[in-house]
């Protein structure tokens, strides 16, 4: 279906004949972790593509007042998307460019796609121009520049061997990241001890790549992370959450951090997340006053050091972090594990992050992706390398219905918890008449799930209670496999609530279902008792 112009987000440039004002067609913008200042679309006119300039800088604004969208994915719009496409247009390749988008056909964009690959036949460039291209091409037809249907005129996936021509950044080996953690806690020591040799930039990486070693936030929200992220955590007293901002996905996202040393396997040097960030804000603390309105709120400030701005107060960017991350790796001599000089980026250290986090959470994806703040499927594609060491170690199987519980999706409560669906789950009859009753099968069944709530814990606990006084009733030497099954079962019931469920209302629970167990498991208990005692 035709979408319908909306003449109310129209320019007035565009609905005067395109007779553009130079000042309309530039954008002032906010600080950016590109080091944009301004999107100026003047350069574009005059090359008979005026009404490309003129809506696409209209849309930008529009979106860039909204604030749902990043500064640098809204730069990405022009430079990467409209500029290529322009010069595409300029080159001649086609008899008759389309000199609006309301004129742009299928075969324009084919013909684009077709350019692009030729003039970047390796990696990644063709694709993410074109990407960035076709996000504007959706927000104009949105804004009711382009009338056609996007699903009609977009050409359907035209890069699917894109990812073999790819080599994705692999998250650190063990051996890697202790050798990089050993580093970060020298520079840390000497920025205690007011002996660190490195310049002001460098200093604030030592203590950024720590923080974000311990949380694995995404690039832009650590480098624009506020001076009030930190905040207590609710429950546990030896925790901190750090709040930050992920515009896409998410948004608001909280990472939880250890305000104790944390040691565990990926690194055992204990480095105190909390202690390193409040360092940071300690540091800059005297810069705030001296800072730009735009950049004062944030964590990493420092001194330019700059020949002719050397008091100037600036904060890390991407490219400035990137630098110093390099100096930190040359000047510790910092190799990977074939020799070679350690490349260390955010990316990598978000994936070692993942990697980890799968490690820890026993295999339990959905956990991670939650930790982690994007949708299993994502964390599954391009962050979770599953090698040997973690296929290995086996996973733990919560149940597919674990997220809709997460986002308050109705499920049938069990004698066990939840269940996605009684009369068509995993193991129900499947007749649309009877329920599934086969609730001693629920912790191996994918449609059980236990979120942790005091009911759901009570629940389960009431089974594990039926599950000891089931050990106790058959004792004979002929069910010893049986019983070494289910103290199995027993085990992993303490075990999984204790790593994810608040531990006092892990006991609270618990105690419960000892005093009083659910009556669903209390009268299975009650009738093996009976039967114990000679009573049938």
């Amino acid at each position: 279906m035709a979408r319908k112009k909306n003449y109310t987000a129209a320019l007035q440039s565009v609905t005067k004949g395109f007779e553009a004002v130079e000042d309309s067609i530039k954008i002032d913008l906010p600080r950016n972790p590109r080091s944009y200042r301004q999107i100026d679309h003047s350069q574009y006119l005059g090359l008979g593509f005026d009404a490309w300039a003129t809506q696409s800088i209209h849309v930008i604004r529009a979106l860039l007042k909204s604030g749902n969208f990043s500064v640098s994915t809204l730069i990405g719009y022009s430079a990467n998307g409209l500029r290529y496409f322009l010069s595409f247009l300029c080159g001649g390749s086609l008899k008759s460019p389309p000199a609006t988008p309301n004129d742009l056909t299928k075969r324009d964009l084919e013909r684009y796609i077709s350019w692009l690959k030729i003039k970047y036949p390796n990696g990644s460039t063709a694709k993410n121009q074109y990407t960035s291209f076709k996000s504007l091409i959706v927000v104009l037809a949105d804004y009711g520049f382009i009338e056609a249907a996007t699903d009609k005129l977009l050409p359907p996936n035209p890069f699917p061997d894109n990812a073999k021509n790819i080599k994705d950044a692999d998250p650190l080996t063990m051996g890697e990241m202790q050798r990089l953690l050993r580093a970060l806690k020298s520079d840390l020591v000497s920025i205690h001890k007011g002996m660190f040799l490195g310049n002001g930039a460098e200093s604030m990486a030592v203590m950024l790549l720590i923080t974000a070693a311990r949380s694995g936030i995404n690039t832009t929200p650590l480098l624009e992370m506020t001076r009030d992220a930190l905040k207590p955590h609710p429950f546990v007293p030896n925790l901190r959450l750090i709040t930050t901002i992920k515009r896409r996905g998410t948004g608001a996202q909280i990472k939880t951090i250890r305000q104790t040393n944390l040691v565990d396997k990926y690194s055992a040097i204990p480095l105190d997340g909390v202690a390193v960030l409040n360092k940071a804000l300690e540091i800059s603390k005297p810069l705030v006053a001296l800072a730009s309105e735009d950049i004062s709120p944030y964590v990493w400030l420092y001194r330019s050091g700059q020949r002719g701005a050397a008091n100037k107060i600036v904060v890390l960017t991407s490219g400035t972090l990137s630098l110093s991350t390099k100096n930190i790796c040359e000047r510790h001599a910092l190799l990977d594990d074939q020799g070679n000089r350690l490349h260390v980026s955010l990316s990598r250290l978000r994936k070692t992050m993942e990697s980890r986090l799968w490690k820890l959470s026993g295999g339990d994806i959905l956990e991670v992706s939650s930790v982690m703040g994007h949708t299993p499927q994502v964390a599954d594609n391009h962050y979770l390398k599953i090698n040997d060491e973690i296929k290995t170690e086996g996973a733990t199987f919560i149940g597919e219905i674990f997220p809709d519980r997460l986002r308050g999706i109705n499920i049938t409560p069990t004698p066990l918890g939840g269940c996605q669906d009684g009369l068509y789950g995993s193991r129900a009859p499947k007749d649309g008449v009877n329920h599934c009753a086969d609730f001693i099968h629920c912790l191996g069944c994918p449609s059980y799930a236990i979120v942790g709530t005091l009911e759901d814990l009570y629940r389960l606990f009431s089974y594990q209670k039926f599950l000891y006084a089931e050990v106790e009733y058959f004792l004979s030497d002929e069910w010893d496999t049986w019983r070494t099954r289910q103290f199995s079962y027993i085990r992993i019931i303490d075990d999984f609530t204790s790593k994810k469920f608040d531990l006092a209302l892990v006991l609270q629970a618990k105690a419960q279902a000892e005093s009083t167990p659910h009556l669903f498991w209390a009268k299975k208990i009650e009738f093996m008792k009976k039967k114990l005692d000679g009573e049938f």
